[in-house]
């Protein structure tokens, strides 16, 4: 049995749209696929939850993952958290990535 990738499109820190896809089980976060293909900086803590740079606002879609106490922490932290607010580092790569739609902040979002 073949599994599709799964397709979503994310907003960058310039505001284009772009659309990427990964294989099921082809990497363990969020984080780690848009660092590998996409991002070049991005990441600090390397997948721990503990610097917010790869923080993100689900636009479109939902997670049913829970935050842990660590990503509660560090979002508490962030100017511009919200409760649509997560850290890439502790979105899992699975199906419900398909389809999701959001938006990569950063220092410099002006928008």
């Amino acid at each position: 049995m073949k599994l599709e990738p799964y397709t979503f499109t994310y907003l960058d820190e310039f505001g284009d749209t772009n659309s990427a896809t990964c294989r099921p089980n082809e990497y363990h976060s969020l984080m780690e696929l848009l660092f590998d293909k996409y991002l070049q900086e991005w990441g600090d803590c390397k997948g721990r939850a503990w610097c917010g740079t790869c923080h993100i606002h689900i636009l479109e879609g939902s997670l049913s993952s829970k935050m842990q106490k660590e990503e509660k922490q560090t979002l508490s932290h962030l100017d511009e958290a919200c409760p649509q607010s997560r850290l890439a580092c502790q979105i899992p790569i699975n199906a419900e990535l398909h389809n999701l739609v959001f938006k990569i902040i950063t220092d410099n979002d002006f928008g």
